[in-house]
């Protein structure tokens, strides 16, 4: 009831007032002190890329100072695109299969393949198959006792993480002749 007056009353006011916007957006700034203060309060939180910290500043900022504040925290090595991969694959990639941590930090983080392709040689080699016996203990998985169709929504919740065919097969294979 009340959403449906609200909405009663918002037309009532764009119809009687039709040439005041009704909200309007606030410019972008050209202040590039300020968005040197904002980008170094926004990486004082937590590590980011330097596509996140772009996407972040350019809500409040023009391009030019956006770019301006950009090379002024990486001349301090405030951001440093290679570093935050290596951390967040030795980080993620104990929870969450190699392959879906690759895709978040290409399309997500907005990390360069090149710069991935370094840094996974510098990240520590995660134990996938570890991972997946952990999935099997979490989801009460024990192939010995599942029929044919447990198994098969299993294996497709795994494949669907990022973990390889090969490797699930394996685990559910070495766990049902464990028992």
């Amino acid at each position: 009831m009340r959403q449906r007056q609200q909405r009663n009353n918002y037309r009532n006011y764009t119809e009687e007032n039709p040439e005041e916007e009704y909200e309007k957006k606030p410019e972008k700034s050209g202040d590039l002190n300020r968005a040197k203060r904002r980008a170094l309060h926004i990486l004082e939180r937590s590590d980011r890329t330097e596509q996140e910290l772009r996407d972040k500043l350019l809500k409040n900022y023009l391009p030019e100072v956006v770019d301006a504040a950009v090379e002024y925290v990486k001349s301090y090595h405030y951001i440093d695109d290679h570093r935050y991969a290596v951390n967040y694959l030795n980080s993620r990639g104990k929870v969450k299969s190699s392959r879906q941590v690759e895709q978040e930090l290409l399309y997500k983080k907005g990390i360069s393949k090149s710069v991935l392709e370094g840094a996974l040689e510098e990240a520590e080699p995660q134990d996938e198959r570890a991972q997946i016996r952990r999935w099997m203990e979490k989801k009460h998985m024990d192939p010995a006792v599942a029929d044919q169709n447990e198994k098969r929504r299993f294996y497709q919740f795994l494949l669907r993480r990022g973990f390889r065919s090969s490797d699930i097969l394996a685990e559910l294979r070495q766990a049902e002749d464990d028992t």
